[in-house]
């Protein structure tokens, strides 16, 4: 009996309370915030960088590009290409012959971009890009062929990678629209299925040098 009158009780209670909620009136809601809000300040930007970096203990040089949007001026969301651009020569061994060679890498990979930038609007600032990617890497031998073809190459091996590459670069504004940046990074490469080169000879830091345009 005193538990069905304090469940009573209880439910009345609510009751009362929910009724006066309901009779309250109803204050506007804020907005939910998001990274595309209408307030969001979007502009466009394009960056092209050149990044020295060792695969497999040979110096070389990567050229590439990312562009997107940046949302009020400091968080940027885009697309990325990269590629070797050197002559990257390695001693190697034709795989299923075992036979040494003279071998050449060559390949790129591409993907998304994400990143920020801390205090862009003062004239030196930092910026903090992060490649998510994915290539291909060919290795070659450039001379397989050179007795019988003028086509000497022969691609002796290939295989696709993932690749994940964080720089941090210190950037100076030379005008509203243009900066240069000067930092490095990390190129992070994972999933290769190679004989000659492996994932450590193609993860390895990089200076980078960088171009960017936009609207900042």
């Amino acid at each position: 009996m005193r538990f069905t009158l304090l469940s009573t009780l209880l439910l009345l209670s609510i009751g009362i309370r929910a009724q006066q909620y309901t009779d309250e009136p109803k204050k506007e809601t804020e907005e939910v915030k998001s990274l595309f809000n209408k307030g969001n300040e979007i502009t466009g930007f394009g960056n092209l960088d050149f990044r020295i970096s060792s695969i497999k203990d040979t110096e070389s040089l990567i050229i590439g590009a990312y562009g997107g949007v940046l949302i009020n001026r400091s968080v940027m969301l885009g697309v990325a290409g990269y590629g070797i651009s050197s002559n990257v020569e390695i001693e190697g061994l034709i795989p299923n012959t075992n036979t040494p060679s003279n071998l050449n890498i060559y390949g790129g990979y591409g993907g998304i971009v994400l990143g920020i930038m801390v205090a862009s609007k003062e004239v030196i600032h930092l910026s903090f890009p992060i490649i998510l990617a994915a290539g291909s890497l060919d290795i070659s031998d450039d001379n397989y062929f050179a007795n019988i073809s003028s086509d000497k190459s022969y691609v002796v091996e290939s295989s696709k990678f993932f690749v994940i590459e964080p720089s941090a670069l210190l950037e100076l504004n030379i005008s509203k629209i243009f900066r240069i940046g000067l930092g490095g990074g990390y190129r992070f490469v994972r999933a290769l299925e190679l004989e000659n080169i492996n994932d450590e000879d193609m993860s390895n830091f990089s200076g980078v040098l960088s171009f960017k345009f936009g609207g900042f």
